[in-house]
């Protein structure tokens, strides 16, 4: 949904990607002993040049499981981007945002969440990470979120889980929405649920005035798979395929429009068997949020995903 950059700016829009990069991994004195998502010697480069391309066009990419201070300087050297980790404000849940350079960022803050088992506490802690944005003079306020998983197979930490993913995703919520004013909230990540498998755990933002991407777009690409599904070779467990990773929007007032489709799923890693692979365990989301708001005209390029490589339609296909 870009707008024409020649043309004044009448709405605001803001595109915000989430993907889960699956760089999780049990490690002793710097040496990995177990990776939670395999091959990640082979994903992150991959990962770093898909991210540096941006050809979905995103403002601000919303990034989970990115353990480690390695690997949060190397998302810091992302052209075009400002990087924004979880763990410069607090412990280390994995959480790192990219936002476009020229975005102005406010206050930023980090938030861990109660762990569901030894591995969430001491391996892949989950968190929030929050931060406020302003854009053509509206304000935004943007959270990333990665609540506990189910415990792949054990079945103690699966009976446990959903109701620590509400508690979570109300804590996210009531942090996002303190002293909201008038600001836009996105809430979005690696939910580990789905509307399907969990529709008491969705109905909490349902109830408070929260839009689901999916749901409530005007259109939605899924590009034929879930976020999170078993013909991708990276995936471990027998988890059913579903729709884990979303994208939460609440406007202040006023229309909403919102597009969004799945990016990140073509096969763009490669193992050093030369098996090609995508970029991790779980396909991305992406979401155009445009809201009926006026905004003063401005002299030059208004488009606020300008400069993030080819604005073409062949970003719009980005996979």
């Amino acid at each position: 949904m870009p707008r024409n950059p020649t043309t004044p700016a009448i709405f605001p829009m803001i595109r915000v990607a989430t993907l889960n990069i699956g760089l999780a991994r049990l490690h002793l004195l710097g040496l990995t002993l177990r990776e939670g998502v395999p091959y990640q010697q082979a994903r992150l480069p991959a990962i770093l040049a898909y991210l540096a391309r941006n050809a979905a066009g995103a403002d601000v990419w919303l990034l989970q499981e990115a353990y480690g201070r390695g690997v949060a300087r190397r998302l810091g050297l992302t052209p075009g981007f400002r990087a924004v980790a979880a763990r410069a404000q607090g412990p280390d849940t994995g959480l790192v945002m990219l936002v476009r350079k020229g975005l102005s960022i406010g206050n930023a803050e980090s938030l861990p969440l109660p762990a569901v088992d030894w591995v969430e506490r001491f391996v892949a802690r989950k968190g929030l990470q929050c931060i406020d944005l302003a854009i053509d003079g509206h304000r935004f306020r943007v959270g990333n979120l990665h609540t506990s998983y189910d415990g792949r197979g054990k079945a103690e930490v699966a009976a446990r889980a959903p109701a620590s993913r509400r508690q979570q995703i109300t804590m996210a919520l009531d942090s996002l929405e303190r002293d909201a004013q008038d600001s836009t909230l996105i809430l979005g990540g690696d939910f580990n649920a789905s509307a399907v498998q969990e529709p008491e755990t969705f109905a909490i933002g349902h109830a408070r005035g929260w839009l689901d991407a999916r749901v409530d777009a005007e259109s939605h690409d899924a590009a034929g798979v879930m976020t999170w599904s078993r013909e991708n070779p990276v995936v471990r467990g027998d988890a059913p395929d579903q729709d884990i990773d979303h994208i939460w929007i609440r406007p202040p007032a006023g229309p909403v429009r919102i597009v969004s489709r799945h990016v990140a799923t073509r096969r763009n890693a490669v193992t050093p068997d030369g098996t090609a692979i995508p970029l991790s365990d779980h396909y991305g989301l992406v979401a155009d949020i445009d809201q009926g708001l006026p905004s003063a005209p401005q002299a030059g390029p208004t488009s606020p995903n300008q400069g993030n490589g080819d604005q073409t339609g062949n970003d719009q296909r980005d996979r």
